[in-house]
């Protein structure tokens, strides 16, 4: 069976794109906050899936550049 021929039990609706009403309230309140990563280990591991990448988040740069 493909994946589009599968059936979902559970069809969300979605109003808006700004609709988070299927989020969890707790989840929604808590503070955004970015995750440590060890510059080491990254480096260490395989990038060749990110070759020809290009994309940094403008807000991400504004972060970096503080």
């Amino acid at each position: 069976q493909s994946l589009s021929q599968t059936v979902f039990p559970l069809c969300l609706t979605q109003k808006s794109a700004s609709d988070y009403t299927n989020f969890d309230r707790e989840f929604l309140s808590e503070k955004p906050k970015l995750s440590y990563s060890d510059k080491n280990l990254i480096e260490s591991m395989d990038q060749s899936a990110f070759d020809g990448f290009s994309f940094i988040n403008p807000k991400f740069e504004q972060i970096l550049d503080k």
